[in-house]
């Protein structure tokens, strides 16, 4: 059996799109074979093409997609927690796809009443925000969250889990004030438009200031973002949309007594990606199940609509993710 799935190949200006058929295996040991019934679009996935420039010879085609839901079609040895026709979902790679192939370790259960689609826009955003606010960052009761960039995957993901966590204030960065109402449904006590050149004092006004900052965004709004931090503030960087370089004023990190605290599954080990997502699911998926949290699916493209999925992501239109399904 032949299936569909795409793969990011090297081009003369960075990777591109492929959509191929490639050969069904059965699982190895401790693996299970998944049928994919969504997955979703991550805008890591857009950055990471320009990486990929057909003049570097260490760069190699790879499969796209790295978080699914779908059931589980057939069971490798050695898995005895799981059986075929499961709903699961996981982080894992080849998402993209029909089928995958993941550890079953890698697997959740998806929470009860909800869709595929629903399932597959969970476990990387929710997994991210997760170690980056409760991992990282040790958020507690009554402090002060800013979350830039609310309306992305991540941040819309990291807004309910600081409701949820009873978090005193949590202002949501967007730079459309069209998406402010949809950014307080989901929890956000305050949203606050970045494109305004007085945002960081008005986040000072309402806060007195900020004890975690989760930045998406990066560039020239990381530092703005240290002007809103209070005395032993953590600022834990996310993502780097707006670019991986920006000013960094020493003098107030030291007055301030700020931790700055990177993030990525980029250098993390197997085992140490797994410890993220079963942190998560200890802490979190039974709010999933009472349905406290709730996940955001703003879209859903076909499989093989990936590159209008793609440059739907771009236009920033959206609010939480973007899922595709065969």
């Amino acid at each position: 059996m032949a299936f569909k799935q795409w793969w990011v190949v090297p081009g003369p200006e960075g990777g591109k799109n492929e959509l191929r058929r490639v050969d069904d295996r059965l699982p190895a040991a401790s693996e299970v074979r998944v049928k994919i019934k969504a997955s979703s679009v991550n805008r890591g996935e857009l950055m990471s093409r320009a990486l990929m420039v057909s003049t570097n010879p260490k760069v190699k085609p790879m499969p796209a997609g790295i978080e699914f839901a779908g059931l589980i079609d057939c069971i490798g040895a050695n898995v005895d927690d799981w059986a075929e026709g499961d709903r699961v979902m996981a982080r894992a790679t080849a998402c993209h796809a029909e089928y995958t192939l993941v550890e079953a370790t890698a697997l959740m259960k998806i929470p009860t009443g909800l869709s595929f689609e629903s399932a597959a826009a969970i476990p990387n955003v929710f997994v991210t925000a997760h170690d980056a606010m409760v991992t990282q960052a040790e958020i507690q009761p009554q402090d002060s969250v800013l979350i830039t960039a609310g309306s992305s995957g991540v941040g819309s993901a990291a807004i309910q889990i600081a409701r949820h966590l009873g978090a005193k204030h949590i202002i949501a960065t967007t730079r459309s004030s069209q998406k402010a109402d949809r950014l307080k449904q989901l929890g956000a006590t305050e949203v606050i438009d970045t494109t305004d050149p007085k945002w960081p004092e008005q986040v000072f006004d309402i806060t007195t200031g900020i004890n975690v900052v989760i930045d998406q965004v990066g560039g020239d709004l990381f530092a703005d973002c240290l002007k809103t931090m209070a005395v032993r503030g953590r600022y834990v960087t996310v993502g780097r949309n707006a670019g991986s370089h920006s000013n960094l004023n020493l003098d107030l990190v030291a007055k301030q007594r700020l931790s700055l605290i990177g993030v990525t599954f980029r250098t993390r080990t197997k085992h140490e990606a797994l410890a993220c997502s079963t942190s998560f699911a200890r802490d979190l998926l039974p709010a999933f199940d009472s349905g406290i949290l709730k996940p955001v699916v703003d879209k859903t493209f076909a499989l093989d609509e990936l590159e209008l999925a793609h440059r739907y992501m771009q236009s920033n239109q959206q609010i939480g993710k973007i899922v595709l399904v065969p």
